[in-house]
């Protein structure tokens, strides 16, 4: 196991959920990089679970490396079936909220319907989330990627005023845990600097 490098706000480790214990932690998996135990014994009780995704994140690390392909992140992937299961969950969102695209900035759509589409979205991509927690590392890994650039995006669509607005939402709603406990340890550190 090792510390997270991976930094928020100013260097700042990164805070995940335990995959046993469901305890914020800053620990992962020391081969594979991507799944998150909070100590010793919380991997030994879940690693009989874990060492298939991991032999496979490694070896198709080890495999695009000897062909000599640049990795940046942990490489994965995905059956035909999952892809089109996740693609199907995120389609039936914007159904709900009768879009085809996330809004722009400027957009018609009414400021309190935007921020309900985006919680929706962030909701539906939350591997925190019970319904998403227990799906295989490369669901989890192709979760996470959507709703990272689902929040950059959001970013990038709403004033800062707005985007405060979201974060309530998603506290109030439990939404993205892990995102909210990193942003939560970036300030503590900001304010003992």
């Amino acid at each position: 196991m090792e510390n997270q490098t991976h930094a928020v706000g100013g260097g700042v480790p990164v805070l995940a959920l335990c995959e046993n214990c469901g305890q914020p932690s800053r620990h992962r998996c020391s081969r594979c990089k991507a799944f998150v135990v909070c100590g010793k014994e919380c991997m030994k009780a879940v690693w009989s679970r874990h060492k298939p995704d991991c032999d496979t994140m490694v070896g198709a690390r080890k495999m695009l490396k000897d062909s000599g392909t640049p990795v940046s992140g942990v490489p994965f992937s995905l059956e035909p079936d999952a892809l089109l299961r996740l693609n199907a969950r995120t389609l039936e969102v914007y159904r709900k909220h009768g879009v085809e695209e996330p809004p722009k900035r400027g957009s018609s759509m009414d400021v309190r319907k935007k921020l309900e589409f985006f919680l929706d979205v962030l909701r539906e991509h939350d591997t925190s989330s019970l319904e998403n927690r227990d799906l295989p590392l490369g669901e989890k890994l192709f979760l996470n990627c959507r709703y990272n650039n689902s929040y950059r995006y959001a970013l990038e669509t709403f004033t800062p005023n707005e985007i405060n607005q979201l974060n309530g939402m998603m506290r109030t709603h439990h939404v993205g845990v892990q995102m909210v406990l990193s942003m939560q340890v970036a300030a503590e550190v900001d304010g003992e600097n």
